[in-house]
């Protein structure tokens, strides 16, 4: 994904206990400290299941059009990209879009994620040319977001909207390897992999990702020195984290 998933799961559990304060239930909050632990321990499956828990109290709780329920969907989402259970992705993060376009404003950078999401596991999916409208989609979001944005917001914005584009040159790098534009290819993921290299936070998994095609591509085409030395990067890249 484009930030931690793992920092994702555990920064939006705190965000809504911090806003649950309101709710009486405990159903609710109980099934989010659960989903924590589960993740944590790495038991996805069962952390699927607290997951979709969750989703109900919130629907009780809130109703299924709310921004909670729409965070828990996405959040559920999210774990099942993780299981590789990509189609069910799809459709928690099409739903969670839904919700926020009645919830939110139409730039709000929310939907962008969202969107990007659905790229994300469009692009898991094989199904490049649908990854990219919705990667179009999402960058359209941001750059409206962006004008709209007060000096404080304008930083972290930048950053994400810079990570939705290198999300983007990835899957046309993808489809310019199918396209057997190899040398397009090379340059789109080295232009996705510098971005990532500057906005990605502690999880590396999409720069480790865009390597990993690069030495693909890089041996597919009897390119011994740019294997060499993306592998070098690899290696320098997991000492860092």
């Amino acid at each position: 994904m484009y930030i931690s998933k793992k920092i994702i799961i555990i920064l939006l559990i705190y965000f809504l206990n911090i806003n649950l304060t309101y709710s009486q239930s405990l159903e609710l909050r109980e099934s989010l400290k659960n989903t924590k632990t589960l993740y944590k321990e790495g038991k996805l499956n069962e952390a699927v299941k607290s997951a979709i828990n969750a989703i109900q109290y919130s629907n009780n709780d809130f109703g299924e059009n709310h921004y909670y329920t729409a965070t828990l969907i996405e959040n559920l989402g999210i774990i099942q990209y993780e299981l590789l259970l990509y189609e069910d992705a799809k459709k928690s993060f099409l739903q969670s879009l839904e919700i926020r376009k009645i919830t939110l404003d139409p730039d709000h950078t929310d939907i962008a994620e969202a969107l990007n999401y659905i790229a994300l596991t469009n692009r898991k999916l094989l199904l490049y040319n649908a990854a990219i409208n919705y990667h179009n989609e999402a960058l359209l979001v941001m750059s409206r977001s962006l004008t709209k944005s007060n000096p404080h917001a304008i930083n972290e914005k930048s950053r994400k909207g810079a990570i939705f584009k290198a999300s983007a040159l990835h899957t046309k790098a993808l489809i310019e390897i199918k396209n057997k534009n190899f040398n397009d290819a090379i340059g789109l993921l080295k232009t996705s992999s510098k971005i990532f290299y500057n906005t990605l936070g502690k999880d590396k998994s999409q720069l480790i990702e865009i390597y990993e095609e690069l030495i693909k591509l890089a041996l597919s085409i009897n390119d011994q020195d740019l294997v060499n030395q993306t592998k070098q990067k690899i290696k320098n890249l997991n000492k860092k984290i």
